[in-house]
């Protein structure tokens, strides 16, 4: 076996761990994670061949159904439990890091590949993301093949045009965030003085087609509703600000995603985290200068960088540190590239051993010590276990939930009690009533039983079973009541 390969399996074996340790008692159950369950359910029960999945934070925009399609087989491996997502996602995870060596050994070398894959393997940041099972995951894959495409581009390589068919039309699938990173595209072109075969450009439509089609269906029967929310995003106040205010949060955003990648969990004072991004970027200097990057490579990315800003700037919705996620490849490339370069001396070869030993010590402990608010996946199973069972062992045809919690704290119950198949009616003075309490503290002295920080308070009243009889002729509201960002 090859030396490159066997450090590349270490590094592989690395990312696994990162991404599967515990990998069940931290699945965050919560709001994003019980919506594509209901859709996943939508699709394998109702058989429903759905063309969008839920809405997301900007109003009158929704994902493309892609990440939905890719958990059915998954759900029904786990009979519909929602702990059947983890597979996808963590082999999703596993295949970015593989991706990061074969992108950067593609377009630099095997050195420069190993440590990027090394790198994205550990940090933090990417890790916690990769773990999220949530549509916006694949967003670190799609991003490393895009920089791939863009590069090659830039190099007069048009034989990529077919993978940037495919990577634009799945942006609506996997976030829009990604939509601006486009603006590298028309750069790449320009500086590649030539243009390309008819055969790529064909292959290219084809699959920018394929990928779309969805996203083509819906708008036409619908009247263009998403793109008219889209341009609407522009010219009507969302509340996330504007003009020379909104240009310092994006960049403030910015360094803080990139302060937080390489030194999560601690932090610098907040002048010095843009101080640390300015620092990463005039690497660029150093490697034009040795020759490891060219003024063609740079274009593009800086116009990358500079699209991304001036999008969410002139973007009056609220944006989240993840709508920025995708300019980090940009900072990363830099540091890899550098660190590559320094291997090729003796004194720099051991200062990036010496800093990359040092983040897998870091990141490694606070991984496996890292402490977690038990609140998710395996306590809320484990209250609509306990509810269930308790109901049905009491003769309650139905019962009611109620939460003691702060708003958006009352998710992730819903699916599990459709799978215990358990009917709700609307808590009254009619129906038993199971209080959940999140956290538990709220309400000490009155829960009786608890799963992690979830509290559960048993009904205190109960009517008589006439009255409950009644109350239960009504259609099941778990099934009925509206659940926000879902629609069919």
């Amino acid at each position: 076996m090859k030396r490159t390969t066997l450090i590349l399996l270490i590094i592989l074996l690395i990312s696994i761990f990162f991404r599967t340790y515990q990998v069940i008692e931290r699945y965050g159950y919560n709001h994003d994670s019980e919506l594509f369950s209901w859709i996943v359910k939508d699709i394998v029960v109702n058989q429903h061949p759905r063309l969008l999945g839920q809405l997301t934070s900007a109003p009158g925009i929704f994902i493309g159904p892609f990440f939905y399609y890719m958990m059915v087989p998954f759900f029904l491996l786990t009979n519909m439990d929602p702990v059947g997502a983890l597979i996808p996602i963590t082999l999703i995870g596993v295949f970015t890091t593989l991706s990061f060596y074969l992108v950067f050994s593609g377009l630099f070398n095997k050195l420069t590949g190993l440590i990027a894959a090394f790198l994205q393997a550990i940090l933090l940041s990417w890790v916690n993301f990769d773990r999220q099972v949530v549509p916006s995951t694949p967003s670190n894959l799609w991003i490393i093949w895009y920089f791939y495409t863009v590069i090659q581009i830039a190099r007069g390589k048009y034989f990529v045009l077919p993978l940037l068919g495919i990577l634009i039309g799945l942006i609506w699938h996997i976030h829009i965030a990604l939509l601006p990173t486009l603006f590298a595209v028309p750069f790449a072109f320009l500086i590649s003085r030539k243009l390309p075969k008819i055969k790529e450009i064909m292959l290219f439509l084809i699959l920018l087609l394929v990928t779309s089609l969805p996203l083509i269906i819906f708008e036409v029967r619908h009247n263009f509703s998403q793109t008219r929310s889209l341009i609407e995003n522009f010219t009507s106040n969302h509340g996330g600000g504007a003009g020379f205010t909104k240009f310092t949060y994006v960049i403030d955003v910015i360094s803080r995603n990139i302060h937080n990648l390489f030194i999560s969990p601690y932090s610098l004072p907040e002048p010095a985290k843009k101080l640390f991004m300015l620092a990463i970027l005039s690497l660029i200097f150093i490697l034009i200068k040795k020759k490891v990057l060219t003024k063609k490579e740079i274009i593009p990315l800086s116009a990358m960088l500079v699209g991304v800003i001036i999008f969410f700037s002139l973007s009056s919705s609220l944006i989240s540190e993840y709508y920025l996620y995708s300019v980090e490849i940009i900072f990363i490339s830099l540091v890899v590239l550098t660190f590559s370069w320094l291997m090729k001396y003796r004194l720099g070869k051991y200062f990036v051993i010496l800093i990359l030993g040092g983040l897998f010590l870091k990141n490694s402990t606070e991984v496996v010590n890292g402490y977690i608010y038990k609140k998710g996946y395996l306590e809320r199973k484990g209250v609509v276990e306990y509810i269930t069972a308790d109901a049905k062992a009491k003769g309650f045809p139905c019962i009611g939930i109620s939460y003691i919690t702060s708003p958006g704290e009352n998710t992730g119950f819903r699916y599990f009690l459709y799978l215990k198949k358990q009917q709700l009616a609307h808590p009254s003075f009619d129906v038993p009533v199971y209080n959940i309490v999140i956290p538990d503290e709220l309400s000490l002295g009155e829960v009786k039983k608890k799963f992690g920080h979830i509290g559960v308070i048993p009904p205190t009243l109960i009517p008589s079973k006439e009255t409950i009889q009644k109350t239960c002729q009504t259609p099941d509201t778990n099934l009925t009541d509206p659940l926000f960002g879902y629609v069919e």
